[in-house]
């Protein structure tokens, strides 16, 4: 009796959280009770789908009994993902498909969870398309020792049974069906591709890849809208394309965002997909400029537009601005200060020995200060290794012979430099113009081509 009040006040809650929507007269109850070993469970969140993305649309605390429940207003039957700490991580996926009056019971345990109450829905069959995907995600989670050798011998059994499932798929409702088909269609693709994505202890050859992801790759790849219905129909776009740039036949390079909506048809889905691309492609400024002419008539959206403004905003705030100040030491140990440059462009790699993304941008730094010499600009390299691997820094310049001006700062990531410029990752590069004021303080790579064509135009050559 103590449990039934606990869960009735619960419910009662949820309905008093939900009253603004009052026009809506049916819900969807969800009532359950968590358990796993040795975890202590404090909430369980609901999300929905907004534009391919989960959002959330209410947290429930777990009670000490593990109890918790939900009463939803549901204006569009959909899917609907239970979260109790495991959904970002891949780990067992808890999908419901959510109308109104449903009444469901949850029993979760770590691997797994048990339905029932007295409407359920399509929910047994989604729970089955849960397990498919189930059987995909430990092949795409991060920090996992799986590889190639573990996922090629399987995957063609994996994607024989989800086309198995999917042609079974024959309910009285065709707008569930069609959704469902198109779920598990997407849970495969996109975990697919996500295990190309993610570090492993060994790789194949290039070419040596699943004969299926061939078949999946077609000149019109993203039609439907309904993918949007999905929480992963962003991230398989996101991942489909980063594959297909990883692995071209000119070898790896960045995306082409203008090329890429030349595979997507439905208006929507493009406006979508580029405002999620540009949002994580951490674009420097000129590289934006470059493709903004050719996206922007694509993101017709309210959501999108808002959006770019937002962005161009943050894309900008430090242009103009002062550089900062500095002192510190070259190999020499002799006093090297930002101002000591005034009256020339600066451009200013933050680095490390320990670094392997910097390491590899050094030839073509060397490359560009030998083609620049004589020039109205000087380059800087500034180690923020730590204090005491000076003399590794020292020994490493001296080795590899770096050129133009090297200097180490006092306190690596908590030295002035890096916490002016908020810098938390390298490598990282700075501009600035004769007068000292900033350019960009998240400048091209040496390695990028279009850095030339920048300092050319700043050095008017």
């Amino acid at each position: 009796m103590k449990k039934q009040t606990i869960l009735l006040l619960l419910i009662a809650i949820f309905v008093g959280q939900f009253s603004f929507a009052a026009d809506i007269s049916e819900y969807a109850v969800i009532k359950g009770t968590i358990s796993i070993p040795d975890t202590e469970i404090k909430q369980i969140t609901i999300y929905n789908v907004e534009e391919g993305q989960p959002a959330v649309v209410a947290t429930a605390k777990v009670n000490a009994s593990g109890e918790f429940g939900f009463m939803l207003p549901i204006a569009t039957s959909g899917f609907y993902y239970v979260d109790y700490g495991q959904f970002k991580g891949r780990n067992q996926l808890i999908r419901l498909y959510l109308e109104p009056k449903l009444d469901i019971n949850l029993s979760i345990s770590k691997d797994n969870y048990v339905l029932s109450g007295k409407a359920l829905g399509q929910n047994a069959l989604v729970q089955k398309a849960n397990g498919i995907y189930n059987d995909f995600a430990p092949f795409a989670r991060v920090g996992g020792n799986v590889t190639y050798l573990d996922f090629y011998p399987w995957v063609d059994k994996g994607i024989a049974k989800a086309d198995v499932f999917i042609k079974s798929i024959k309910t009285k409702d065709a707008t569930f069906d069609k959704l469902l088909k198109l779920a598990v269609a997407t849970d495969v693709e996109e975990l697919t591709y996500y295990f190309f994505r993610m570090p492993r202890t060994a790789f194949p050859d290039k070419d040596d890849r699943p004969a299926v992801i061939k078949t999946w790759q077609t000149d019109k790849k993203f039609t439907d809208p309904d993918l949007l219905k999905l929480a992963n129909g962003v991230s398989l776009m996101s991942n489909y394309f980063f594959y297909v740039t990883v692995n071209g036949a000119g070898g790896p390079k960045r995306l082409d965002l203008a090329e890429a909506i030349t595979h997507i048809t439905d208006p929507t889905l493009k406006d979508v997909f580029l405002r999620d691309a540009v949002a994580t492609s951490r674009m420097k400024i000129e590289e934006y400029e470059k493709v903004a002419p050719s996206i922007k008539p694509y993101m017709i959206s309210e959501a999108s537009k808002s959006f770019l403004i937002d962005y161009e905003k943050v894309l900008h705030k430090n242009v103009g601005q002062k550089g900062l100040e500095f002192t510190y030491k070259d190999i020499e140990d002799k006093p090297v200060s930002f101002s000591d440059f005034k009256g020339k462009l600066v451009y200013i790699d933050l680095w490390a020995t320990w670094c392997g993304p910097c390491k590899a941008e050094i030839p073509h730094l060397k490359k560009m200060e030998e083609d620049y010499h004589g020039k109205n600009i000087v380059f800087v390299s500034l180690s923020l290794d730590k204090p005491k691997d000076n003399q590794k820094w020292k020994d490493f310049v001296k080795k590899e012979q770096l050129k133009g001006i090297q200097i180490m700062a006092d306190k690596d990531f908590d030295s002035d430099v890096a916490k002016n410029y908020d810098v938390n990752a390298i490598p990282r590069f700075l501009l600035f113009d004769t007068k000292g004021n900033i350019i960009n303080s998240n400048a091209l790579r040496p390695s990028n081509p279009e850095l030339r064509e920048q300092l050319d135009k700043l050095l008017k050559v």
